[in-house]
């Protein structure tokens, strides 16, 4: 039975919208993105990051409740916080560690923006939690390979078939940056890290279904192929989901790339079957890589990032949001046709878009997605970015849906 955690007494857009500030199915709770806003959508605590984590971390807590969890559920977290050059990433990751007090803290991923889409945002924060259907705490694990550096959240976490990985980095076991400014030798130590917290629960790089990428970019196809080649290649076709997201800069300095990823695997851990596809007539990746459009295991489907676009990353409708966001979900919807879904299905969005501190553009893309879904809505996440992946693209889509 699906359940949504809607706007009553909570923060609202000042628009109309249907989509939900949390959704459960089962023992999964998505909570779309949360920030320090009135019930008018006005932002509180202007400037103040610290004061605006508190009120985001706030209404998580009070989603959660809704639907009958709490912080000790929550499994991943993905912090995305206004960065201007001065930024205390390791201060707000502590500030967000004190309010979970079990030992076994969720996987994490921070990704520093130049803008959250109005002015005066610092953060937004969303989750997922899982708690059993008759209410029960779910066992959890943790992996924290000895090799990895000290990071206050779980390297990664697995709960029931599902393991979820935060940020992974190209660090030494002192922190130390590895070979500083170089896409590609970071790539691969990325996918190395990824690997050894993979281990720690008998996964493999091939049981990941979703990998998501935040490059060193500006906006080129060049910038993304530098390194896509090496993620693209380290799983068997055929492989995860992915999306890359690219950001104009990342912390530490030399620093070319972050990445979180989610895999599946047995209770006794067997790979678990699952239905990995491009649907025929799709668009396809600026070079060749083994990523997919969708994955399905079981209930559980992840859509990759969607873009408008035909062959091989050709743009559709350069420089037209609007249209592109209807491209987008338009390719949603076929992908999740092919492994027997459908939008009623989605559960979770993730809208990256073109954009700065403009109130405008972020309420014209929420109408927008809000306009394909009919009562209460999925979880939505907007993202604004200075610049997309490939030239003329305006928006790219992600999703997470549950079907039987």
């Amino acid at each position: 039975m699906r359940r949504h955690a809607l706007q009553a007494g909570h923060w609202r857009w000042p628009i109309e919208v249907g989509n939900s500030q949390g959704v459960r199915d089962g023992e999964m709770v998505f909570v779309g993105g949360q920030a320090d806003l009135s019930p008018s959508g006005e932002v509180g605590h202007a400037g103040d990051l610290c004061a605006q984590t508190t009120a985001a971390l706030d209404h998580m807590a009070a989603v959660l409740v809704e639907l009958d969890a709490d912080v000790n559920d929550v499994v991943k977290l993905v912090v995305f916080y206004r960065d201007r050059g001065d930024a205390d990433e390791a201060g707000l990751l502590a500030a967000i560690r004190a309010r979970f007090p079990d030992a076994l803290p969720p996987a994490l991923a921070a990704v520093p923006l130049p803008s959250l889409g109005l002015p005066g945002l610092e953060v937004v924060i969303e989750a997922i939690a899982m708690r059993g259907t008759s209410g029960d705490r779910l066992l959890r694990t943790a992996s924290n390979p000895e090799g990895h550096w000290d990071w206050p959240f779980s390297h990664g976490l697995r709960c029931g078939e599902l393991v979820f990985v935060g940020t992974q980095m190209p660090l030494d076991r002192t922190g130390g940056m590895c070979d500083p400014g170089d896409p590609v030798a970071q790539a691969q130590i990325n996918i190395e890290n990824l690997g050894g917290v993979l281990a720690g629960f008998g996964a493999e790089p091939d049981d990941v279904c979703r990998i998501n990428t935040y490059y060193l970019g500006h906006g080129t196809a060049k910038d993304w192929a530098e390194a896509g080649r090496i993620r693209g290649h380290a799983f068997t076709w055929p492989g995860p989901v992915g999306t890359g997201v690219p950001v104009p800069a990342l912390f530490p300095d030399g620093l070319t790339q972050r990445q979180e990823a989610f895999a599946m695997i047995g209770a006794d851990g067997v790979r678990l079957a699952r239905t990995a596809l491009r649907p025929e007539g799709h668009w396809d990746w600026p070079v060749p890589v083994n990523f997919q459009q969708i994955v399905r295991v079981g209930r559980m489907i992840f859509i990759g990032g969607q873009i408008s676009a035909a062959g091989i990353a050709e743009v559709v409708h350069p420089g037209d949001l609007s249209t592109q966001i209807h491209e987008c979900l338009g390719n949603i919807e076929a992908t999740l046709k092919a492994v027997g879904a459908g939008m009623a299905d989605i559960v979770k969005l993730n809208v990256f878009y073109k954009g700065g501190d403009d109130p405008d553009e972020l309420y014209r893309t929420l109408s927008i997605c809000d306009s394909w879904f009919e009562g209460p809505g999925p979880v939505i996440t907007t993202v604004p970015l200075a610049k997309l992946g490939i030239e003329g693209l305006e928006v790219e889509i992600e999703g997470y849906a549950m079907a039987d």
